[in-house]
């Protein structure tokens, strides 16, 4: 975090001396690391994943503990923004495309970063009880690296996918509160319809979800255009 400050208070000198753009690669990646670091904690997150992505893209092919401390904060980034890995893009990685990006779960596994693995399970399938007994598991780690809170914004977007899935399954605009407390249930999560109902005006509020709730009817009324809108997340 110390180096990070420093960054923060060389930042500007170096780059308007463009001291960033003259030194070896590894310098650039170094100062692109911390860059990328500072941005998150600062909740400027398309800057960090862009400083982030650069660190791992041009980090040199052995370092593999680099690219593993680079992960640790580009993970968390990525997934705050709605990017998963898929496990159907299997293609090799070309020139000027990220590493995350194109390759399956096995990104995790390669460098040892299970305690990622059942958050990008449970934001993929709504699944909110994987989610939170990974978040609680690996809660001291995610501490000591300073990404808690931020891994913590990312059940916003489990909850999204959960009610998207909902959406999904029952093929209407219009969807009971009682089935989504129904879906809270399954997932061993059992919860009142006024908690649904703040959840809900959360996610509404937050724009990650388009639509409105009628109280009186106890039903979440979607938008027919776009209810779920990805940009929401990734902004």
């Amino acid at each position: 975090m110390m180096l990070c400050c420093i960054v923060k208070y060389m930042g500007s000198p170096v780059e308007s001396r463009d001291l960033h753009n003259q030194g070896t690669m590894g310098d650039m990646v170094t100062f692109r690391y911390y860059v990328g670091r500072l941005n998150m904690f600062e909740d400027k997150y398309d800057v960090a994943e862009e400083n982030l992505d650069y660190a791992l893209l041009h980090c040199h092919r052995n370092a593999v503990a680099n690219k593993k401390r680079i992960l640790k904060y580009l993970v968390p980034v990525k997934l705050k923004r709605g990017r998963l890995p898929t496990k159907l893009c299997k293609q090799k990685r070309s020139r000027g495309q990220s590493l995350f990006s194109t390759s399956s779960m096995s990104v995790l596994t390669k460098y040892s970063l299970y305690e990622f693995i059942p958050l990008v399970e449970g934001i993929r399938t709504g699944d909110l009880r994987t989610f939170n007994d990974g978040l609680a598991k690996y809660q001291d780690m995610f501490i000591r690296r300073g990404t808690y809170l931020l891994l913590e914004k990312c059940k916003a977007i489990c909850y999204r996918n959960l009610f998207k899935r909902a959406y999904l399954i029952t093929n209407k605009h219009q969807i009971p509160l009682d089935r989504v407390a129904t879906s809270f249930k399954w997932l061993g999560m059992p919860i009142d319809l006024d908690e649904v109902e703040c959840i809900l005006s959360n996610l509404i509020f937050q724009g990650v979800i388009k639509g409105y709730i009628s109280h009186s009817k106890r039903v979440l009324v979607l938008s027919k255009r776009g209810p779920f809108p990805i940009a929401a997340i990734q902004k």
